[in-house]
């Protein structure tokens, strides 16, 4: 009977781990991460290895699409995320971080 518990214990621990993992909304608002003035996300403080995920994700689809408005615009990627780091400071939730042009954390008011 308790290795029946153990094993019930087990897979349902393996069924509900996935759904712990943390999205971006929810680590903005916890002031997890924030807005960087690179036009990627950033750990505000206290990594983890499931923020350092979510960040990697989030970020490669950033490039992603960055590299394609550039390829798109003739541009340098580093100019689309410049200006998509000052369009997405500018949606930025009150209480949400993002860095300053001096590369500080910064809540917004």
């Amino acid at each position: 009977m308790k290795l029946f518990k153990t094993a019930l214990l087990c897979l349902s621990l393996l069924f509900t781990l996935p759904a712990l993992a943390i999205t971006l909304d929810q680590a903005r608002n916890q002031g997890l991460v924030g807005e960087a003035n690179s036009g990627y996300i950033a750990v505000v403080s206290k990594s983890t290895p499931e923020l350092e995920k979510l960040v990697a994700d989030v970020n490669a689809k950033r490039k992603a699409e960055y590299a394609r408005i550039a390829k798109r615009n003739n541009i340098d990627i580093a100019q689309v995320a410049a200006r998509a780091a000052e369009k997405l400071e500018a949606r930025l939730a009150t209480g949400h971080y993002y860095q300053d042009s001096r590369g500080r954390w910064v809540q917004k008011k």
